[in-house]
């Protein structure tokens, strides 16, 4: 009889799942609270950014900087997707220029989903670079 071939579990993958699920409460959270107390959703993004930069640095502390930029535009993806509708359904105030870009529906939608990508990178590029440099300064 063979043994079972273990699953390798890649680290940061962990990081990466603590984010989707971060975003997911906020993505549920903010909607209702920003509908409830009728303040803007846009607000909610502050500690989006937060959460990018947050997964970037605890992936980039162990990891190269291409394995930490992928996993951001997955997160960016995911939170462009999944929160973008959930902010839909859950009926999220929003104003200004969010309000525009849920106006025009799956374009609004591309137009998230391509910013978000873009934005998340430039996350995921500080937060590596916090986690080189504290590293850099432990091994010194």
């Amino acid at each position: 009889m063979e043994a079972p071939i273990p699953i390798i579990e890649k680290p940061y993958k962990k990081f990466l799942e603590q984010g989707i699920i971060a975003v997911t409460v906020v993505d549920t959270v903010g909607p209702l609270l920003s509908r409830w107390l009728h303040f803007d959703y846009g607000w909610f993004s502050i500690i989006s950014i937060l959460i990018y930069i947050g997964v970037a640095y605890l992936i980039g502390r162990t990891q190269d900087l291409k394995t930490t930029i992928y996993s951001i535009i997955k997160l960016s993806l995911y939170d462009a997707t999944v929160g973008f509708i959930l902010s839909l359904l859950l009926g999220a105030y929003v104003s200004g220029f969010e309000k525009k870009i849920y106006q025009y529906g799956l374009m609004g939608w591309l137009i998230v989903i391509i910013l978000g990508m873009g934005f998340s990178v430039i996350l995921g590029l500080i937060g590596y670079k916090i986690a080189r440099s504290r590293k850099k300064n432990q091994n010194q």
